[in-house]
């Protein structure tokens, strides 16, 4: 793969970390495969991965983006109104809070790579000008 950024969602960090889930092999080789894309993701998304992960998954998430595995980027208050046009731009799709910021964060860094199995929701999303997302997994 060429060098290019994409954005980390919650499901591949699941599947990455937790060793039950049916991605986990595949989450495992697309990494391994990577090649030069640079990652990128939010706070929430490391929060709401946490939440599906057992101890030992949260442990090894966090020694993994310790190494700066991933850019984190932080949400701030000055982001919220554009987060909050996301949600109401997709309200029929009831988006929560983390698509919305991550949406919101490929607009304003330019990125169109996403590493997710939300393939429901992220077919559907558009980057700020219009730009439909291109799904790097599954």
């Amino acid at each position: 793969m060429t060098s290019t950024a994409a954005l980390v969602d919650t499901g591949f960090l699941v599947a990455l970390f937790a060793k039950s889930d049916k991605h986990h092999r595949s989450a495992r080789e697309f990494l391994a495969q990577a090649g030069n894309i640079r990652l990128h993701s939010i706070w929430p998304v490391v929060a709401e991965a946490c939440h599906f992960l057992d101890t030992n998954g949260k442990a090894a998430l966090l020694k993994w983006l310790e190494r700066g595995t991933v850019a984190m980027h932080d949400i701030v208050v000055a982001d919220l109104p554009a987060v909050r046009k996301t949600l109401e731009k997709y309200r029929n799709l009831d988006p929560d809070f983390t698509d919305a910021a991550l949406v919101t964060l490929a607009g304003s860094l330019g990125i169109t790579g996403i590493i997710t199995v939300d393939c429901r929701d992220f077919s559907a999303y558009r980057i700020g000008n219009g730009q439909a997302f291109l799904r790097l997994w599954l």
